[in-house]
This record gives C-alpha cells, structure tokens and sequence, in this order.
C-alpha cells in the first residue's frame, strides 16, 4: 500500500489535472463568445444597411431568434466562467479559505498540518474543483447549444436583409 507522501504526489497529480479541465473549460468560453458576438455583429450591421423592404416580419422573425439564441449562449459562457470560490470548509489549499485567514494564522495552520491532514485537504480539493470542472462545462455545453442552433435563424435573417 502506498505511503501517505506517495498519495500526496498523486493528490497533487489529479489536482492539476482538474485544473486543466476548468481551464479548458474557460478557453471554449472565449471561442464561443467570440464567434457569438461576431455573429449579432453582423446581425445588427446587416440590418442597418438593409433598406425598409427586407425587413418584413419574417426577417424580424429571424433577427430575434438568431440574436436572442446567441444572446443565450453569451449568457451561459458568462455564468461558465464565473469564479467559484466556495471551498471545503478549514482547508489550506482552497483559495476561497485560505484568503479568510490573515497570513500569519495560514502559515501556523499550515506548518502544523500532518501529513495524513494535508492527504485529505488534497482529496477535498480534488472533490471540489471536479465539482466545479462539472458544473463549468455544463454551462459550456449550454451555451454551445444556443450557439449551434442561432446559426439557422442567423443564415435565414442574414439572407433576407442582404438580399438584392
């Protein structure tokens, strides 16, 4: 059975590795968002060089399911990247809880932490930011959705105000 400093290497491995996941979650929010803006973008500039006649109901029709599905998805990338600070409760690893201490009580809780107690720090932490890795790209996926779908509405308005 391995010993407490090998878990720990572990820990810290699979801890990383969470990380990652949160940070490539954050990387598809900025490709999202920034297709989704270039997409109302041309929405709103099509439409002001559209003359009176391409804007029939059904353009109208179009404009706002293609902006209010991107708008959708711009929404849900936002509430992907918003920082979860909650962390397991006492813990030295958890940025959330470690800036709840003055520095001076962090670093005596932490010289005088064993080495079993920092193992399960690591393993809450691991906990905690899987749970934020999930709830992240849930929101990701959401906002993929919206974006995916915008498209057929964006192409349908985009045609009929550039027709000519």
């Amino acid at each position: 059975m391995p010993d407490v400093k090998e878990r720990l290497a572990v820990a810290q491995w699979v801890l990383e590795r969470n990380l990652a996941w949160i940070a490539a979650a954050e990387v598809k929010v900025g490709v999202i968002v920034a297709i989704d803006t270039a997409m109302l973008g041309g929405l709103a500039t099509a439409f002001g060089a559209s003359d009176a006649t391409a804007r029939t109901v059904w353009a109208c029709l179009w404009i706002t399911s293609a902006a209010g599905t991107a708008v959708g998805g711009v929404l849900c990338a936002a509430i992907a990247i918003l920082p979860r600070v909650s962390g397991p409760l006492r813990s030295l690893l958890f940025c959330g809880r470690v800036a709840e201490l003055n520095r001076e009580d962090y670093a005596i809780k932490f010289r005088g932490v064993t080495d079993t107690e920092l193992l399960d720090d690591w393993v809450a932490q691991i906990h905690r930011n899987a749970e934020i890795a999930v709830m992240k790209f849930a929101w990701v996926r959401r906002s993929l959705w919206f974006s995916f779908i915008s498209v057929l509405p964006w192409v349908a308005a985009m045609a009929m105000l550039t027709k000519g």
